[in-house]
């Protein structure tokens, strides 16, 4: 059959993109907690109100099967890095096989607040949005960016309420170069807190490149 030519209006309304109620639709389904399979265990994403960010936080954490069985599982923090969001290294990386073998959860928590709309936050794909560095800022500017904050306090909190059976208390750091910088500087000042940490090519002296100037 002969395909039928579009009307003047149709190709207005594909000119203009997706509609309104598909965005928010789309927006909508961001934003939906999950559960999925992996090998033993289940990768959950979760939302959550920050008092430390002024925001709500979005991370990932998967748990091994032998969180059904046992009360206390050690917890791996994995801190992503520039631009990434909570589901880069949960979906691409592959390390619930060794985590559920090891009996270990991992933690992946977002790069930085979103949606706080701070003149310039998205300006730049190293400074701001999706680049928290996970510091607290120092600028008045920024004062709702407290990543350090919410690393070190209010994720482990918020862990422990609501996946009971992680030991918060045996924790371990890693991340990739923005995140390797979050996971060194943060053991360095808490190692007290942390069993470990490691890095994959991170961002080890930002005060003598482009980043640490900014």
């Amino acid at each position: 059959a002969a395909l039928r030519r579009l009307s003047k209006r149709e190709h207005r309304a594909e000119d203009r993109g997706p509609s309104r109620r598909h965005q928010a639709t789309m927006a909508a389904m961001m934003l939906q907690e999950t559960v999925k399979k992996y090998f033993r265990g289940f990768q959950h994403r979760k939302f959550h109100e920050s008092k430390a960010l002024g925001c709500k936080m979005s991370l990932g954490v998967y748990l091994p099967g032998a969180y059904e069985t046992e009360s206390k599982i050690p917890v791996l923090y994995y801190l992503s890095g520039l631009t990434c969001t909570d589901e880069n290294a949960s979906q691409k990386s592959g390390i619930q096989q060794y985590a559920d073998e090891k009996g270990i959860a991992v933690v992946f928590p977002d790069t930085s607040p979103r949606g706080l709309n701070v003149p310039g936050e998205s300006d730049s794909w190293d400074f701001g949005v999706g680049a928290g560095f996970y510091l607290n800022a120092t600028m008045p500017k920024w004062k709702k960016w407290r990543m350090y904050d919410y690393i070190t306090e209010e994720l482990p909190s918020y862990l422990q309420t609501t996946f009971p059976n992680l030991d918060t208390t045996n924790a371990s750091l890693t991340g990739h170069s923005m995140g390797g910088h979050g996971a060194l500087t943060i053991f360095f000042k808490n190692h007290q807190k942390y069993k470990s940490v490691s890095a994959f090519s991170p961002i080890c002296n930002p005060v003598n490149c482009p980043w640490g100037k900014k």
